[in-house]
């Protein structure tokens, strides 16, 4: 039960961090200059929270 506690709250953070990179990669298709270099691929980073929140789901209901 606790392991299952811990891949579910780490799930909830990864979508935490995919709502976030959501956020901030609409507010730079928004700006003036779109095509302006980030530092950060926002759109890279919220393909890898929703695949790392899909496993880590996964591996909770198998728990």
């Amino acid at each position: 039960m606790a392991t299952q506690a811990v891949l579910l709250g780490a799930a909830g953070s990864c979508t935490a961090a995919a709502l976030v990179a959501a956020w901030r990669d609409r507010r730079r298709t928004c700006r003036y200059d779109p095509d302006a270099v980030g530092i950060v691929d926002w759109r890279t980073v919220q393909l890898a929270a929703i695949g790392a929140a899909l496993v880590l789901i996964v591996l909770a209901i198998k728990q």
